[in-house]
């Protein structure tokens, strides 16, 4: 456990005795819900910087000529590559960093392909995602959470 989440338990444990002492049980358990609160949210801090991944995602622009690649995740993206199939073409990006946006010009419009974007982890590990490009439907999914915490997929 982190140090710092240590010392503010320590001092807001003894803050709280000191108000239950001279003020009563509500100021205590006030003290001890702010207390709580605060403690949550250094520890989702400290699970949020050690379980940073980058997280890709491929969409084709309104105009169904242009691929954007993006880093939703939370860690950079290194050496990455992007082929659309079946039209046979590949790209590299290189490092995409968080929330970051890549747009690549097609040589003509697109309607039904895949892209398979891979990409580096800081661990050395490749991952390989294949997103579908239609000029004609969005793909969504309506469980994502808006960024990866707590594993919420496989790595």
């Amino acid at each position: 456990m982190n140090k710092n989440i240590v010392l503010t338990a320590v001092f807001g444990i003894i803050i709280t005795l000191l108000l239950g002492f001279f003020f009563g049980q509500a100021a205590a358990g006030i003290a001890a819900v702010i207390l709580l609160t605060i403690l949550l949210a250094m520890a989702i801090s400290e699970d949020a910087a050690k379980s940073a991944h980058p997280e890709l995602s491929a969409s084709l622009h309104e105009d169904a000529e242009t691929v954007i690649v993006e880093n939703l995740g939370t860690a950079p993206a290194k050496s990455t590559q992007v082929r659309i199939i079946p039209d046979d073409i590949r790209y590299e990006i290189g490092d995409l960093n968080p929330d970051s946006v890549h747009r690549y010009l097609l040589p003509s419009i697109v309607r039904n392909a895949k892209a398979a974007v891979s990409w580096e982890r800081k661990d050395g590990s490749r991952t390989e995602r294949i997103f579908r490009l239609s000029g004609y439907e969005d793909e969504t999914d309506p469980l994502r959470p808006l960024f990866p915490l707590f594993n919420w997929k496989e790595k």
